[in-house]
């Protein structure tokens, strides 16, 4: 409990640290009110049992409790309205600092983490931080028994010991059940995210799933995903039932405690009943708060796990930043020696070249070459193990990230749009940009046409991943809004991949206007995309096997010919109905 109060503590900034010492001031203060009429019963019993009852001084000890319920209220609101501004704050904070520090870590990192996982820390366990409420719940349930107890053991110390009798077995069972609860949560906690993997890969892959008749085999994962995910919270649920019992039974000890003490005391003439009865009274009004501490123990266990999940997020170290940004007058791109690895495996090695500005320099090679990896590092989005990266003649690592991709438009083989609008989708490279402009960039991409003939036009919400729509539509869209950026560079990672041949020709031209005056580096398996590029890099296996135009590779009979001659041999294959 103290780990999970400093875990709090410590999310907070300056003013939310002054907040909640102002706040668990006040809710002491509402404590004290809530424990004061016991003070009153005392008065009141012992008036009760006087002869001579002297009425007014009984309403007046009744307007004090009154008084006592009605601060008790005004002092618990108080300190819960500035509770509840505090966690408000933690949680908006806690969600920006996320976003802010996935936007600048490398690619490395989600490659290494799924996107369910980061989902489940995002919402869940963000949601989870809610469980600040229990802070003013904790406060009650130390402060209001403490309280009491001292109240008690000015009255008659041998009743306030018989009282607290069952607290220390309480105690003990109750640490005895966190080292359980902590391994049960953290179970949970798995099994929740595997569960949030499935049904995310399920939704987004049902295509795929029903186009090869897999529709029971992948719903069988998901269902023994969810079973698995259900099983672990019936656990935390049940498993530790017992400890539960055993918590409030030894709390209730003291209640038998009270019963056997007071009946001795009384018998022996040591304890007036009036005494006794408030003690009976007391007694179980006295556990009530500690029964809470239990209750509250699984809330804080997953807050205290999910608070550790997003501090570990947050202390992922992004990619280093300069203080001083640099601007660039010129685009070649130049590698020197460059090496990179992903978990230790190498990806890149050696490779040297320079992509001039205003020239298209293609990248071709066999699937896991390196060749994707290669416009990855041009854009920052892992930083190289080994050599350097130049873009007019400045290390990528001395600009500021923002700056960086300001120089460059990319278009990925794996398009993503938006669930917004196909203006919206173009305009994400250019926010400023007008409608005119964006038709245009539309226009030259190829899809003005297509976008016209939508039910609103370019004002058609396309759903999310852009699923309104063919691949070959993204891709356009991509395209216009790559050229609408209008940025120095352009990184084309099959561009042309998801094109239909009668649109191919249209696109390429598109291209080749886009890249006027641009370093242009083109990832393509489709040579005749690239058979017009000033430079042709081959990779193979993490290094440039070979390099020339065309004309020069073809006639070198190495790998990029009997790429082309592969090529040239498929074009040719025709299937005979029989």
């Amino acid at each position: 409990m103290i780990s999970f109060v400093k875990q709090l503590y410590n999310l907070g900034t300056k003013q939310d640290k002054s907040d909640l010492v102002v706040a668990t001031l006040l809710k002491l203060i509402s404590a004290l009110f809530t424990s004061a009429p016991t003070v009153f019963l005392y008065l009141i019993l012992l008036d009760l049992f006087d002869e001579n009852i002297d009425v007014w001084k009984f309403v007046y000890l009744i307007s004090g409790v009154a008084a006592c319920i009605l601060l008790q209220s005004i002092f618990g609101y108080q300190a819960y309205r500035i509770y509840s501004s505090i966690q408000a704050r933690i949680a908006g904070r806690i969600q920006n600092e996320i976003g802010d520090r996935i936007g600048k870590l490398s690619m490395g990192f989600f490659s290494e983490m799924n996107a369910s996982a980061i989902d489940t820390i995002v919402t869940a366990d963000v949601m989870k931080v809610d469980y600040m409420y229990a802070f003013p719940t904790i406060v009650d349930a130390i402060s209001i028994p403490t309280f009491i107890a001292l109240f008690l053991c000015f009255i008659d110390w041998r009743m306030a010991l018989a009282t607290v009798a069952g607290i220390p077995l309480a105690i003990s069972i109750y640490n005895w059940s966190q080292s359980r609860l902590k391994e049960l949560t953290q179970l949970q906690a798995k099994s929740q995210i595997q569960s949030n993997l499935q049904i995310v890969e399920y939704i987004d892959g049902i295509g795929e799933i029903r186009g090869f008749d897999r529709t029971g085999m992948q719903f069988q994962k998901l269902a023994v995903a969810v079973k698995n995910s259900r099983e672990a919270n019936i656990n935390l649920a049940t498993k530790l039932a017992p400890a539960d019992v055993a918590f409030n039974t030894a709390l209730e000890l003291g209640f038998a405690a009270i019963l056997l003490s007071g009946t001795y005391l009384l018998l022996q003439g040591q304890l007036t009943v009036p005494v006794f009865l408030m003690f009976l009274v007391l007694g179980l009004r006295f556990y009530i708060p500690l029964q809470k501490i239990d209750e509250l123990s699984r809330n804080q266990r997953q807050a205290s796990e999910a608070i550790a999940r997003i501090s570990n997020l947050l202390e992922v170290q992004p990619l280093l930043e300069v203080k001083e940004d640099k601007t660039l007058e010129q685009f070649d791109i130049e590698f020197k020696n460059v090496s990179f690895s992903y978990e230790e495996i190498p990806v890149l090695q050696n490779i040297s070249f320079t992509a001039k500005q205003g020239k298209v320099t293609a990248l071709v090679g066999p699937s896991g070459s390196g060749k994707t990896t290669i416009s990855n590092l041009i854009a920052r989005f892992w930083d190289v193990g080994n050599g350097d990266i130049l873009i007019g003649g400045v290390n990528v690592k001395d600009l500021k990230t923002d700056t960086l991709l300001s120089y460059i438009s990319i278009v990925f083989q794996d398009v993503y749009l938006f669930n917004d609008t196909i203006l919206n989708n173009i305009k994400f490279g250019n926010s400023n940009a007008t409608q005119e402009q964006v038709e245009t960039a539309a226009k030259a991409a190829r899809c003005h046409e297509f976008i016209l003939e939508l039910p609103d036009g370019y004002n058609t919400v396309i759903g999310e991943g852009g699923s309104a729509l063919s691949g070959g539509e993204k891709q356009r869209i991509s395209i216009a809004r790559a050229i609408l950026k209008d940025a120095p560079i352009v990184l084309l990672d099959e561009a042309t991949a998801s094109i239909d041949p009668e649109n191919e020709l249209l696109i390429q031209q598109a291209i080749d206007s886009l890249v006027k005056s641009k370093t242009l580096i083109v990832i393509a398996h489709k040579l005749s995309t690239i058979k017009n590029a000033d430079q042709t890099l081959v990779i193979e296996g993490g290094k440039i096997v070979e390099r020339g135009n065309h004309g020069e590779l073809i006639k070198n009979g190495n790998l990029y010919s009997r790429f082309w001659s592969d090529r040239q041999q498929a074009r040719s294959w025709k299937i005979e109905v029989l």
